[in-house]
């Protein structure tokens, strides 16, 4: 049995915010120093489900937005 099966599902609900946030990081890399350290706490007091989704989106943000 691998790790990822031992994770609860993540609802469309979370899933949404937390996309929206990893596009809010991205966005405010080069202007706002101050949404990215909150959104930055905020990832951190998360479960590991939710940190882990967050890294993905925000690196599937960050990619697409170098492009």
């Amino acid at each position: 049995m691998t790790q990822q099966q031992n994770k609860p599902e993540l609802s469309e609900r979370q899933k949404e915010e937390i996309d929206l946030m990893a596009l809010s990081r991205v966005e405010a890399m080069n202007s706002d120093e101050y949404l990215c350290q909150r959104i930055d706490q905020k990832v951190q007091s998360m479960e590991e489900t939710l940190k882990d989704y967050f890294h993905l989106r925000f690196s599937f943000h960050k990619k697409n937005s170098s492009n």
